[in-house]
């Protein structure tokens, strides 16, 4: 029997999430947390997700990058003798969350964290048997969402979000998603409709025109790297979507965990926003 992977927690309304499952002994959490007090939680919580849960479950739900990867890979600029670490599927990012270069690492000594959380997911799978698990994050956000403002003090009027500064159209700072809005904020609204005319009128039939011609050219640079280094003018391509996506707007926030994109899908013929970890593994082409 298949159980699904779900929300566990100490606290119902705050505290910190585990991904796991209840068996029939009590809860088992991706990350080996022991304790008998977590219970089932919904999506839509105002708790803090363990970062190794996190991890976890990007181990679970991406897929390997095509062009194949090895077993390890040492962390971001560090030395060939450097400690080996276990990388993510799909990911240059490490089982313990270090970034890691996009090379082969030959070491000896692997990375004691990588080896604890890739431990405790085949625990996890052997107790649990085959894990029910949803997709992961998509590839492309709808922009047809509406958000909550920060402070949570007004979920009945729902706002745009603007991808390249993470705040409401109406530059309102936001706190998450509220699908439920009844109401959409006016002046959001406003800016939206004003957008979406200059992109059908201007921004596509340009993006048309330069993905028409884009298999033609023989000045292309084609390597695998991180979403984060990505750049306007640039196309790419990842596990687990059959889509070219040829980049419009980059915003690569430090510090923050992903990078925000505005991209052309030729196949859809449409602009999307797109939300990817930074250290996603992708396939970039590049002119030169």
């Amino acid at each position: 029997m298949s159980l699904p992977l779900i929300r566990l927690a100490i606290g119902r309304t705050n505290g910190t999430a585990h991904h796991g499952v209840l068996l029939d002994t009590g809860p088992l959490t991706a990350c080996a947390t022991h304790t008998r007090d977590l219970e089932p939680i919904g999506e839509n919580t105002a708790h803090h997700m363990c970062q190794s849960c996190t991890r976890a479950l990007l181990v679970l739900t991406t897929l390997p990058h095509e062009g194949g990867e090895p077993e390890f890979r040492p962390g971001a600029d560090t030395g060939k003798s450097a400690v080996a670490h276990r990388p993510i599927p799909g990911h240059l990012l490490g089982y313990c969350g270090k970034p890691l270069d996009n090379r082969c690492s030959a070491a000896r000594r692997v990375c004691a964290n990588c080896t604890g959380l890739g431990a405790a997911l085949d625990g996890l799978r052997h107790r649990a048997g085959d894990l029910l698990v949803s997709a992961g994050e998509p590839c492309h956000t709808d922009d047809t969402v509406l958000w909550a403002p920060s402070g949570r003090d007004n979920l009945v009027t729902g706002h745009c979000r603007d991808v390249t500064t993470g705040q409401a159209l109406c530059a309102r700072p936001l706190s998450g998603p509220n699908p439920g809005a009844p109401n959409e904020c006016a002046p959001c609204r406003r800016i939206w409709q004003e957008a979406e005319a200059a992109r059908q009128t201007h921004t596509l039939p340009r993006l048309r025109r330069r993905a028409r011609w884009w298999p033609q050219r023989r000045q292309l640079d084609t390597f695998d790297d991180r979403t984060g280094t990505l750049r306007p003018g640039d196309a790419y391509a990842l596990s687990g979507c059959v889509e070219t996506h040829h980049v419009v707007t980059a915003v690569d926030r430090s510090r923050r965990s992903h990078t925000h994109l505005v991209a052309y899908l030729p196949t859809a013929d449409r602009i999307v926003d797109v939300r990817l970890h930074r250290d996603r593994l992708v396939t970039v082409q590049r002119p030169y």
